[in-house]
């Protein structure tokens, strides 16, 4: 008896075998490859990202450190002028001591500039408190205890430039009393030319600093006069000076100082109206 086979229960053919076989061979094959890809795209992408926080990080840090330095680089900010450049105090100094300051600095003019020194400079002067200008027809320049003026007439000798008659001028109106005239000694010297004598320490003052170059004959005998500020002192006028003592200074080369009569006359200050008692007879 012949057997029959069943179309059903036929196997499949060894070729559909083969390839259904080999589609899932191909898919197991492809699905690490294309796992192998996603990976590296995601790697990829997280580095991509990583990178660009990197680099915006370091920019960032680039940036604020630069402006960091440029602020520390840049020099501190100073104070204002007026605060460390403090002007000096007007301090009203002792009568005929030392120089007040001007509020305005004024130079010595070119002109007077040697001068300046050769008269005696700061200590007979004082400061100058007019530029060169014109008094009375003639070139001068005013400082604190003087008036310089220019003589071209008299150039190339001592005395083209002279200390004006600023005592004479300052005590214009008042009447001082002359002594009886008597013999000079070595502490006290007469002079005929005025009718006045000097003595004491005003004499050896105006023995060593100039003479009658610099301050002329004496107008007045020594006397106690009260300044316009209350102040008094012993003072002698001269023809270009006022000598005024100052005790306090005693021992010192300002024990004899020179009155700001430049200044006086120049701004016009109040005068002492002190009347000069009659001088004491020499013995």
């Amino acid at each position: 008896m012949s057997e029959t086979v069943s179309p059903s229960s036929n196997p499949s053919p060894s070729g559909t075998e083969r390839s259904g076989a080999g589609n899932a061979s191909v898919t197991t094959e492809t699905r690490p490859i294309r796992r192998r890809f996603l990976l590296n795209d995601r790697l990829r992408t997280g580095m991509l990202v990583l990178l660009g926080v990197l680099v915006i990080v370091i920019l960032v840090l680039l940036v604020f450190g630069i402006t960091g330095w440029s602020l520390s680089a840049r020099p501190q900010s100073r104070l204002a002028p007026r605060d460390l450049i403090l002007q000096p105090p007007t301090v009203a100094p002792v009568a005929g001591s030392v120089p007040s300051v001007p509020t305005t600095v004024v130079d010595v003019a070119p002109r007077f500039a040697a001068a300046y020194e050769q008269l005696g400079g700061l200590r007979r002067l004082g400061l100058p408190i007019s530029p060169a200008l014109l008094y009375n027809g003639r070139e001068v320049q005013w400082f604190e205890r003087a008036r310089v003026e220019y003589w071209p007439e008299l150039s190339g000798t001592p005395y083209e430039f002279q200390i004006g008659l600023v005592g004479v001028e300052y005590v214009a109106g008042r009447t001082f009393l002359r002594p009886d005239p008597f013999e000079s000694r070595p502490d006290l010297r007469y002079f005929p030319e005025t009718g006045f004598g000097v003595g004491g320490l005003f004499l050896q003052y105006w023995e060593e600093n100039g003479g009658l170059q610099s301050f002329g004959y004496p107008i007045s005998a020594e006397f106690d006069e009260v300044q316009p500020d209350g102040r008094a002192f012993r003072v002698q006028y001269f023809e270009r000076a006022r000598f005024e003592l100052h005790p306090a200074a005693a021992g010192t080369p300002y024990v004899v100082q020179l009155g700001l009569l430049g200044s006086a006359l120049y701004f016009g200050e109040p005068r002492p109206q002190t009347v000069q008692p009659r001088p004491t007879p020499v013995p």
